[in-house]
């Protein structure tokens, strides 16, 4: 008797100690929330087809929207995310110690724009650029923003606002590669990220053949970098399904000498928009586009393929201005690009601020709308 008495009292202890479950449930939505407001979430969004990746931060308010569910938290509600530094909507479920699974966020706009193409050519050069040697800043105007970083990702999202605020569709990436300098590798990334849920696309713009005369198997080996690591994103600019690139150039550059390697290097059926040259139209291996980059001339057309115009050009080394800044002439000019009908319609340029060509806002041209005078022409002409 005495024996069994034991038993019951000892099954008795044993059933009143706590196991994993019981644990599970003493973790209250109170502690929940002051665990999920307490930590950052680096996390990827698996239900998603490009696998979007987030650092996301809660704060106190935003924890109001985990739940209890039964025997689990769930999270319904909008969280901040570090990477682009804005507010996206989330859902996941939330266990103890603090792991959260099952991320869905918001779906990507995966449509891409037709012809005519609204675009600006784009520089994340900063702040390698604001010095030239003893020079800073290497600039005539000072940008709204300050002497930023194009890394920041306040930034991006301030600049994608611009871009998008003077209807244009797309941004011109410059691009020296991988591993290249200055660090625009490292950072467009950020910018397809920013981009994901927004019409607005980027395309890359090769740099290097500007200045050297890339092989056929660097091309080739680019080409494919890009294919694999940005193309697919949905935020990368595509024509007829194909990846978009546009390709600097130089004095040299000729039918042999530049689009028939670039006719050789492009296995990967990229959509490529070669940099004009003397007698460009002859040659026999053309390329899907051709573009002008000539900030020196207020406007410039070689349509049908490209209209291109710029604000200004007013070098921060040199004696006197190339092209003045002239806001009426910078009005006629939009309307122009708009009447050529061209497929491709480009502003000279966003933000290449040592050149002095910049639309970005400046003090110098400040407006109540905080996107600076020539902005504001664009957002009010162009359709």
């Amino acid at each position: 008797m005495r024996a069994a008495v034991l038993v019951l009292i000892v099954g008795t202890l044993v059933a009143a100690i706590p196991g994993p479950a019981a644990a599970q449930k003493r973790w209250t939505l109170a502690q929940a929330r002051a665990v999920l407001s307490g930590k950052h979430f680096a996390v990827t969004d698996w239900s998603q087809p490009d696998r979007p990746a987030y650092d996301l931060v809660f704060d106190r308010r935003a924890t109001k929207s985990l739940r209890a569910e039964g025997q689990r938290f769930a999270f319904n509600g909008f969280a901040h995310d570090e990477i682009t530094d804005g507010e996206v909507r989330v859902r996941f479920s939330f266990a103890r110690p603090g792991r959260l699974t099952g991320l869905r966020g918001p779906a990507a706009d995966t449509s891409q724009p037709a012809f005519p193409i609204r675009a600006a050519f784009y520089y994340a050069w900063y702040p390698e650029a604001w010095s030239r040697d003893v020079v800073f800043p290497y600039s005539r105007f000072e940008p709204s923003l300050d002497y930023y970083s194009a890394d920041d990702a306040d930034i991006v999202r301030e600049h994608l606002a611009a871009l998008r605020y003077a209807h244009l569709g797309a941004g011109i990436y410059s691009w020296w590669g991988p591993f290249g300098y200055p660090l625009t590798d490292t950072r467009f990334w950020r910018y397809l990220a920013a981009a994901r849920t927004t019409p607005f696309r980027w395309a890359i713009y090769y740099e290097r053949e500007g200045y050297e005369d890339p092989s056929v198997e660097k091309i080739r080996s680019d080409l494919e970098y890009i294919r694999d690591l940005y193309a697919t994103k949905p935020a990368y600019l595509r024509i007829d399904g194909r990846f978009v690139v546009f390709v600097y150039g130089s004095a040299g550059d000729s039918c042999e000498s530049t689009s028939q390697r670039w006719r050789e290097a492009n296995v990967v059926g990229a959509y490529i928009v070669l940099k004009a040259f003397d007698g460009y139209l002859s040659c026999g291996a053309q390329p899907q586009g051709w573009h002008e980059y000539s900030a020196a001339l207020p406007a410039y057309s070689l349509a049908p393929d490209a209209f291109m115009i710029s604000p200004g050009f007013d070098e921060a080394g040199s004696p006197a201005p190339r092209l003045e800044r002239d806001s009426t002439r910078w009005r006629e000019d939009i309307t122009a690009m708009v009447a050529s009908g061209a497929r491709w319609q480009l502003v000279l340029s966003f933000n290449e601020w040592p050149e002095g060509t910049s639309v970005e806002s400046a003090r110098q041209w400040a407006t109540p709308s905080g996107y600076g005078a020539y902005l504001d022409a664009l957002h009010e002409l162009l359709p």
